[in-house]
């Protein structure tokens, strides 16, 4: 596998937009090229695969290269279009945040793909001398390590009881070719630092992606070719809560899961702060729907005896215009809860339908001040 030369950010830009899903963050010393969403194009290219958190400095010189995008085993090859005779070896995928040290002005920085995060900062702070000379080492080299930064105040679904910097890889900056496997154990065992655990080469590959999708207790492992190729593969368990955390960033989500009772499935699977303000979030539907059907049995209960024509007029008059199917529904016998949950269920198809019955129930959601993770895209 070949990787396209990058020394400039010149090398890269006239290759990438936003309408792909592309962003150039410039900062008053460095600029960051990353991705903030994915289309089915957005990674149709070498180019492209590349931005994926890649750094420049003030001049527009090269001075960060992570992973190249890459994907997992089935997204874009079949286990039987893969050629497992090629050198490769299976490696643990750490669930922390990928970062790498960059030398920005003379100083050694460390950063996410999206740059000089909090995430980063954190991760900096818990460098020892061997993880800072090994990057120093490599940077003067031109070449880039990529650590995972793990720690109980860093979780994303699995837990780590100390925080650590676990070396991934090196990569050289301009030409993208990844150090050897044998380097990377030499670097590791010469500066101390620990290095991300090999398993060895795999012999039949469906039987492993079977066994290691029902594991438990990790987030997956990454196939790793001698030629850079590479591909992951994740648990069925951590899927699935990796998907719940990404669900409370939007409203909708977590409206979706309350109509449609999921909340009890989804709890289990999300840290308890969050869990509980989802629980909080649920509370406050359900009043708020167990308020309006109270009040529509109560206006019809008032003016059931009126005609049909006589009642909708006066619906006209006194009931919101998105509670008349409800009140209409109450009038012919029906519950009125069960228009009033599908409205809510409709809501949640959208962030805009879901601000506009906001006030009919009184639901606010916030991820603020919940330890929420940098998600993998």
């Amino acid at each position: 596998m070949s990787f396209p030369k990058i020394e400039h950010i010149d090398d890269v830009t006239p290759h990438v937009s936003f309408d792909k899903g592309f962003v150039v963050s410039r900062r008053p010393n460095h600029t960051v090229i990353d991705y903030v969403f994915a289309l089915p194009e957005t990674f149709d290219t070498p180019i492209a695969r590349e931005c994926g958190g890649l750094k420049f400095d003030r001049d527009g010189l090269l001075i960060g290269r992570p992973f190249h995008k890459f994907f997992n085993l089935g997204e874009r090859e079949r286990i039987e279009e893969i050629d497992w005779s090629v050198p490769h070896a299976v490696q643990d995928k750490l669930d922390g945040s990928m970062v790498h040290p960059v030398l920005l002005e003379g100083s050694l920085t460390f950063m996410t793909r999206m740059g000089a995060t909090a995430q980063a900062m954190a991760a900096g702070s818990e460098a020892d001398s061997g993880t800072l000379d090994l990057s120093r080492h490599l940077l003067a080299a031109g070449i880039t390590p990529v650590f995972e930064f793990t720690s109980p105040e860093n979780r994303i679904v699995v837990a780590y009881e100390r925080p650590a910097l676990t070396l991934l890889t090196a990569r050289d900056m301009v030409s993208g070719t990844y150090l050897p496997q044998i380097e990377l154990a030499d670097l590791a065992e010469r500066f101390a630092v620990p290095l991300v655990r090999s398993h060895g080469s795999i012999a039949d590959a469906r039987a492993f992606a079977e066994a290691a999708r029902r594991e438990a207790g990790i987030e997956g492992y990454v196939v790793c070719f001698d030629d850079g190729h590479r591909l992951k593969l994740k648990t069925d368990a951590y899927v699935l809560r990796h998907r719940a955390l990404s669900g409370v960033h939007l409203e909708k989500n977590v409206l979706a899961w309350v109509a449609t009772g999921a909340v009890d499935d989804v709890i289990p699977l999300l840290p308890p702060e969050i869990g509980e303000r989802v629980l909080t979030y649920q509370g406050t539907v359900n009043a708020g729907l167990a308020e309006q059907a109270r009040a529509i049995r109560t206006f019809v209960a008032e003016h059931g005896d009126l005609s049909r024509k006589d009642f909708a007029a006066l619906v006209s008059k006194r009931i919101d215009p998105r509670l008349k199917q409800a009140a209409f529904a109450a009038f012919d016998g029906r519950d009125p809860a069960d228009v009033l949950l599908a409205l809510v269920t409709r809501a949640a198809g959208s962030e805009n339908r879901v601000e506009a019955v906001r006030d009919l129930f009184g639901m606010h959601w916030s991820t603020t001040g919940l330890p929420l993770p940098e998600l993998e895209a």
